[in-house]
């Protein structure tokens, strides 16, 4: 026999309806709000809803066949229907027998993390489609030799059509059918991990689409309206909804039952959660990063806000989360880069630690120069007039910088080698013709230095950051990451013009890693060349 429940406290009838039969069958409903149906179904794939009298008011009491609001598959071709798969009279509809073969091995911990955002069918495309978890597979090794430990894909949740960024959740327990199965998200995890890579998912818990089938059920039971002023990319959940007949918050227990399943079923390694400051919760927040660390099985998980307007108080240990997107360092970083009218070296100098911006835990930060939300570092140093060999280096002194911040640095998909395409919502495919050129070749080689050497260093996954050197007139930096006794120092000069300095530096017999040569600095002085738009980086040899 084959169990179905909805929760649907308040309606007063409830039918489950399969493609097993022309009839539907009657649900009883028990003391907690659950409907419940039993059905002697053989192996195989069947489909269903659930028939029952709307309660939102814009419904107008209409009786829908709606989708299983926790459905964990769904057929988009038969008008979204829930399914489930039987194997044996066993429900294997997520592969719940998956072999996970790399479980077991080690991973980066929260401060250690090279990330890479990208969307699965955009950085896997090709032939004229939109890839895969299986194309992303085959794509892992690229991300590896890059120096990536860290892999944050986009939304997968099931959205609408096949085709879109993710942000758009109308299922949130079911995987979007167009990258694959639960089992090949499961083999994407594991791949992951056999490369001591990370997965970290994009979730959407502010919001939902319309479509999605609490909307039809009994909208004021599970959303609220729009505050004023407040951006609306959906219905929004009403966390702080209570219902005093049954004694629960049931947007509250529905939101940490999705974080729940997804650190259990599928074994990711973080969240990112979408649009915090507009969902405007701290105590829900908190507690997904309470219940995705509980359900972790022991090992690290990291959960990083998306908070924008920027809040520091949302990350830390005693935080909703354990780090934030850090929005400042982008628009620095960029009005530097662009040399914007105004931009400074002493601006980007004290955006390189976030604990000057107010986070109590830098290390756990994310910097950034991209990601979707941006237009691309090669796009806007065009819009400024910054071309060619130039834009080249200003994209090069940027990832040291990013590489070499206080935080956990992450790029987004094409940003390594030079990619420019329109920031849209339209899913076409990276520029990876670009990595036939020396230009594109060039840039990854160089983000793929820094990665490593991140990777390699514990002065970069530290939180030791000293300010050594600042030129406001020369547009020259420099500081020092240190931990322990591993030492790394930093001097970038942020102005396009070759120069030759001596600053202050510690005493001692070094070796600069980018243009791989010793030096010698005495009497707490450093005399060196500084190419144009660029950075050099010291360690003791």
């Amino acid at each position: 026999m084959k169990s179905f429940s909805l929760f649907a406290p308040y309606s007063e009838g409830v039918q489950l309806v399969g493609s097993w039969s022309d009839e539907p069958v009657a649900m009883g409903k028990d003391d907690k709000g659950y409907w419940h149906a039993e059905v002697d179904l053989p192996d195989g794939r069947h489909c269903y809803k659930f028939r029952l009298k709307s309660l939102s008011p814009f419904m107008s009491g209409q009786t829908v066949d709606i989708t299983d609001p926790m459905a964990r598959m769904i057929d988009e071709n038969n008008d979204d229907a829930s399914v489930v798969i039987l194997q044996g009279g066993k429900d294997i509809t997520t592969a719940p027998d998956f072999a996970w073969q790399h479980d077991d091995k080690p991973l980066p911990q929260d401060n250690e993390l090279s990330i890479y955002e990208l969307h699965v069918g955009e950085f896997s495309f090709h032939d004229g489609r939109q890839g895969s978890f299986s194309d992303l597979i085959a794509r892992l090794d690229y991300l590896r030799d890059l120096g990536i430990n860290a892999v944050e894909i986009m939304p997968v949740a099931a959205f609408p059509m096949g085709r879109s960024w993710g942000y758009n959740v109308r299922h949130p327990f079911a995987v979007e059918t167009a990258y694959g199965t639960p089992e090949d998200f499961k083999r994407l995890v594991d791949e992951c991990h056999a490369r001591s890579m990370r997965l970290i998912m994009d979730i959407v818990l502010n919001h939902t689409e319309v479509e999605n089938p609490l909307n039809k059920i009994d909208f004021y039971y599970w959303f609220r309206d729009p505050r004023e002023g407040e951006q609306s990319f959906g219905p929004k959940f009403d966390y702080e909804g209570v219902d005093d007949k049954l004694g629960i918050r049931p947007a509250f227990q529905f939101g940490l039952e999705v974080a729940r399943y997804w650190v259990q079923e599928y074994h990711i390694d973080g969240c990112r959660l979408d649009a915090t400051a507009v969902l405007g919760n701290f105590e829900f927040v908190r507690a997904v990063r309470e219940t995705a660390k509980a359900h972790a099985g022991g090992k690290p998980f990291y959960i990083v806000a998306e908070h924008i307007p920027e809040d520091p108080s949302i990350a830390g240990p005693e935080a909703p989360t354990d780090g934030a997107w850090h929005q400042k360092f982008e628009f620095v970083a960029v009005e530097t880069l662009c040399e914007s009218e105004g931009w400074s070296a002493g601006k980007m100098l004290e955006v390189l630690n976030p604990r000057n911006d107010g986070y109590v835990s830098p290390g756990r930060v994310v910097n950034y120069i991209e990601s979707h939300d941006e237009f691309t570092l090669m796009g806007r140093l065009g819009e400024a007039g910054i071309l060619g060999d130039k834009a080249a280096r200003k994209n090069k002194l940027g990832a040291t910088l990013l590489f070499t911040a206080v935080g956990n640095p992450m790029i987004y998909q094409g940003q390594e080698f030079g990619g420019h395409r329109p920031r849209d919502t339209e899913i076409r495919p990276l520029q990876w013709e670009l990595l036939k050129a020396d230009y594109g070749l060039h840039l990854k080689e160089h983000y793929a230095f820094l990665a490593k050497l991140r990777q390699s260093s514990p002065a970069l996954k530290g939180e030791e950051f000293e300010n050594i050197y600042l030129e406001e007139k020369e547009k020259v930096i420099a500081y020092r990451r240190g931990y322990g006794e591993a030492q790394v120092l930093v001097v970038a000069n942020l102005e396009d013009q070759d120069k030759t300095l001596t600053l202050p530096f510690p005493d001692g017999a070094w070796h600069e890693l980018t243009f791989d040569y010793d030096i010698d600095s005495k009497d707490g002085k450093l005399s060196d060349t500084f190419p144009a738009s660029s950075a050099k980086i010291y360690v003791h040899r």
